[in-house]
Protein backbone atom coordinates (compact mmCIF):
# COMPACT_ATOMS: atom_id res chain seq x y z
CA UNK A 1 0.00 0.00 0.00
CA UNK A 2 1.25 3.66 -0.79
CA UNK A 3 -0.23 6.80 1.50
CA UNK A 4 -0.34 9.70 -0.78
CA UNK A 5 -0.96 11.45 1.98
CA UNK A 6 3.02 12.02 1.64
CA UNK A 7 3.14 14.86 -0.65
CA UNK A 8 5.85 12.70 -2.58
CA UNK A 9 3.50 9.42 -3.21
CA UNK A 10 0.51 11.57 -4.32
CA UNK A 11 2.91 12.08 -7.29
CA UNK A 12 2.19 9.49 -10.09
CA UNK A 13 5.33 9.22 -11.23
CA UNK A 14 6.76 8.27 -7.49
CA UNK A 15 3.92 5.16 -7.39
CA UNK A 16 4.69 4.52 -10.99
CA UNK A 17 8.65 4.46 -9.85
CA UNK A 18 8.01 1.76 -6.64
CA UNK A 19 5.51 -0.52 -8.80
CA UNK A 20 8.69 -0.84 -11.21
CA UNK A 21 11.15 -0.72 -8.63
CA UNK A 22 9.63 -3.83 -7.25
CA UNK A 23 10.92 -7.47 -8.97
CA UNK A 24 7.61 -9.51 -8.40
CA UNK A 25 8.77 -12.50 -10.76
CA UNK A 26 11.65 -12.90 -8.04
CA UNK A 27 9.12 -11.58 -4.98
CA UNK A 28 6.94 -14.67 -5.93
CA UNK A 29 9.70 -17.45 -6.23
CA UNK A 30 11.37 -16.82 -3.15
CA UNK A 31 8.45 -15.73 -0.58
CA UNK A 32 5.20 -17.33 -1.90
CA UNK A 33 4.47 -21.35 -2.40
CA UNK A 34 5.46 -22.77 -5.35
CA UNK A 35 1.74 -22.14 -7.14
CA UNK A 36 1.34 -18.62 -6.19
CA UNK A 37 1.37 -16.48 -9.55
CA UNK A 38 1.86 -12.70 -9.62
CA UNK A 39 -1.16 -11.00 -9.98
CA UNK A 40 -1.92 -8.44 -12.61
CA UNK A 41 -4.44 -6.36 -10.53
CA UNK A 42 -5.40 -6.51 -7.07
CA UNK A 43 -8.56 -8.58 -8.23
CA UNK A 44 -8.11 -12.17 -9.32
CA UNK A 45 -8.76 -13.69 -12.34
CA UNK A 46 -11.38 -16.15 -11.02
CA UNK A 47 -13.74 -13.00 -10.42
CA UNK A 48 -16.10 -11.40 -12.59
CA UNK A 49 -14.72 -7.89 -13.73
CA UNK A 50 -10.88 -8.94 -14.04
CA UNK A 51 -9.46 -7.42 -16.90
CA UNK A 52 -7.00 -9.04 -18.40
CA UNK A 53 -5.66 -5.65 -20.37
CA UNK A 54 -4.64 -3.54 -17.75
CA UNK A 55 -1.54 -1.84 -17.57
CA UNK A 56 1.70 -3.16 -16.10
CA UNK A 57 4.77 -2.36 -14.54
CA UNK A 58 7.84 -4.72 -15.68
CA UNK A 59 10.60 -4.73 -13.33
CA UNK A 60 12.61 -1.68 -14.24
CA UNK A 61 14.66 -0.12 -11.79
CA UNK A 62 16.61 2.10 -14.70
CA UNK A 63 13.18 3.38 -15.37
CA UNK A 64 12.62 3.63 -11.93
CA UNK A 65 15.57 6.13 -11.31
CA UNK A 66 14.22 8.18 -14.04
CA UNK A 67 10.92 8.36 -12.60
CA UNK A 68 11.86 9.26 -9.21
CA UNK A 69 14.56 12.06 -10.73
CA UNK A 70 11.56 13.83 -13.24
CA UNK A 71 9.32 13.90 -9.69
CA UNK A 72 12.37 15.63 -7.93
CA UNK A 73 12.46 13.19 -5.74
CA UNK A 74 16.19 11.49 -6.31
CA UNK A 75 16.48 11.59 -2.55
CA UNK A 76 13.23 10.09 -1.17
CA UNK A 77 13.19 8.36 2.25
CA UNK A 78 9.98 6.70 3.62
CA UNK A 79 9.01 4.88 6.55
CA UNK A 80 7.58 1.32 5.36
CA UNK A 81 5.33 -0.83 8.03
CA UNK A 82 5.48 -4.12 7.95
CA UNK A 83 3.75 -6.74 10.72
CA UNK A 84 4.73 -8.90 13.33
CA UNK A 85 3.57 -12.23 15.15
CA UNK A 86 1.43 -12.77 11.85
CA UNK A 87 0.88 -15.03 8.99
CA UNK A 88 -1.67 -14.47 6.48
CA UNK A 89 -2.52 -16.24 2.87
CA UNK A 90 -1.27 -13.40 1.04
CA UNK A 91 1.70 -12.35 3.20
CA UNK A 92 3.43 -15.73 4.79
CA UNK A 93 6.19 -14.45 5.92
CA UNK A 94 5.97 -10.57 6.11
CA UNK A 95 9.56 -9.90 7.13
CA UNK A 96 10.86 -11.57 4.03
CA UNK A 97 8.58 -10.18 1.37
CA UNK A 98 9.03 -7.06 3.43
CA UNK A 99 12.90 -7.53 3.37
CA UNK A 100 13.06 -8.45 -0.85
CA UNK A 101 10.88 -5.44 -1.52
CA UNK A 102 13.08 -2.81 0.38
CA UNK A 103 15.78 -4.30 -1.10
CA UNK A 104 14.41 -3.54 -4.29
CA UNK A 105 13.26 -0.20 -3.48
CA UNK A 106 16.81 0.72 -2.45
CA UNK A 107 18.27 -0.27 -5.36
CA UNK A 108 16.71 2.32 -7.05
CA UNK A 109 17.37 4.75 -5.28
CA UNK A 110 14.81 5.22 -2.58
CA UNK A 111 15.72 5.12 1.19
CA UNK A 112 13.42 2.86 3.53
CA UNK A 113 13.48 3.60 7.16
CA UNK A 114 11.57 0.24 8.06
CA UNK A 115 8.68 0.46 11.14
CA UNK A 116 7.47 -3.07 12.39
CA UNK A 117 4.86 -3.59 14.58
CA UNK A 118 2.31 -6.65 15.99
CA UNK A 119 -0.17 -7.29 13.82
CA UNK A 120 -2.73 -6.80 16.19
CA UNK A 121 -1.33 -3.84 19.03
CA UNK A 122 -0.61 -1.56 16.69
CA UNK A 123 0.30 -2.19 12.97
CA UNK A 124 -3.09 -2.89 11.66
CA UNK A 125 -4.25 0.80 13.56
CA UNK A 126 -1.48 2.50 12.36
CA UNK A 127 -1.65 1.40 8.72
CA UNK A 128 -5.53 1.94 8.84
CA UNK A 129 -5.39 5.57 10.32
CA UNK A 130 -2.73 6.71 7.40
CA UNK A 131 0.82 6.65 9.83
CA UNK A 132 2.61 4.63 7.16
CA UNK A 133 3.86 5.65 3.80
CA UNK A 134 4.42 2.14 2.60
CA UNK A 135 2.93 -1.18 4.23
CA UNK A 136 2.13 -4.51 3.65
CA UNK A 137 -1.56 -5.55 3.70
CA UNK A 138 -3.65 -7.68 0.97
CA UNK A 139 -7.20 -9.32 0.91
CA UNK A 140 -9.00 -13.06 0.82
CA UNK A 141 -12.29 -12.02 -0.49
CA UNK A 142 -14.91 -12.75 1.54
CA UNK A 143 -17.02 -13.60 -1.55
CA UNK A 144 -16.99 -13.62 -4.99
CA UNK A 145 -18.05 -10.35 -6.20
CA UNK A 146 -15.78 -7.68 -7.85
CA UNK A 147 -17.12 -5.34 -5.01
CA UNK A 148 -15.66 -6.90 -1.94
CA UNK A 149 -12.31 -6.59 -3.67
CA UNK A 150 -12.38 -2.76 -5.63
CA UNK A 151 -15.13 -1.73 -3.32
CA UNK A 152 -13.76 -2.63 0.03
CA UNK A 153 -10.40 -0.49 -0.98
CA UNK A 154 -11.16 1.67 -3.35
CA UNK A 155 -14.54 2.46 -3.22
CA UNK A 156 -13.94 5.76 -0.92
CA UNK A 157 -11.41 7.58 0.71
CA UNK A 158 -9.15 5.10 3.37
CA UNK A 159 -6.80 7.00 5.75
CA UNK A 160 -4.01 4.19 4.88
CA UNK A 161 -4.39 5.11 1.03
CA UNK A 162 -4.74 8.93 1.56
CA UNK A 163 -6.27 9.91 -1.60
CA UNK A 164 -9.63 10.71 -2.95
CA UNK A 165 -10.36 10.05 -6.69
CA UNK A 166 -13.89 11.11 -7.20
CA UNK A 167 -14.54 9.20 -11.16
CA UNK A 168 -13.12 5.89 -9.56
CA UNK A 169 -15.60 6.10 -6.27
CA UNK A 170 -18.41 7.25 -8.89
CA UNK A 171 -17.69 4.15 -10.95
CA UNK A 172 -17.18 1.72 -8.21
CA UNK A 173 -20.60 2.55 -6.81
CA UNK A 174 -22.39 2.59 -10.30
CA UNK A 175 -20.60 -1.20 -10.85
CA UNK A 176 -22.08 -2.27 -7.49
CA UNK A 177 -25.74 -0.75 -8.39
CA UNK A 178 -25.72 -2.57 -11.64
CA UNK A 179 -28.41 -5.89 -11.79
CA UNK A 180 -27.20 -6.97 -15.25
CA UNK A 181 -23.98 -9.01 -14.29
CA UNK A 182 -22.85 -8.81 -17.62
CA UNK A 183 -22.80 -4.93 -17.69
CA UNK A 184 -21.33 -5.05 -14.03
CA UNK A 185 -18.63 -7.12 -14.88
CA UNK A 186 -18.00 -4.62 -17.98
CA UNK A 187 -17.74 -1.75 -15.83
CA UNK A 188 -15.58 -3.51 -13.16
CA UNK A 189 -12.87 -4.60 -15.95
CA UNK A 190 -12.47 -0.72 -16.77
CA UNK A 191 -12.64 0.45 -13.04
CA UNK A 192 -9.49 -2.70 -13.04
CA UNK A 193 -7.91 -0.86 -15.77
CA UNK A 194 -8.40 2.88 -13.90
CA UNK A 195 -6.60 1.64 -10.71
CA UNK A 196 -4.00 0.43 -12.45
CA UNK A 197 -3.34 3.48 -14.53
CA UNK A 198 -4.19 5.17 -11.26
CA UNK A 199 -2.06 3.00 -9.25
Amino acid sequence: GMNQKNPALAKPQVRQAIAYAINRDALVKSSFPPAAVVAKEFMPPEVAGYADDVTTYNYDPAKAKQLLAQAGESNLTLNFYWPTEVSRPYMPDPKQIFTVISADLQKAGIKIKPVSKVWNSGYLTDVQTGKADLHLLGWTGDYNDAYNFDGTFFGRFKPDFGFTNKPLFDAIAKADATPDAAQRADQYKAINRQIMDFL
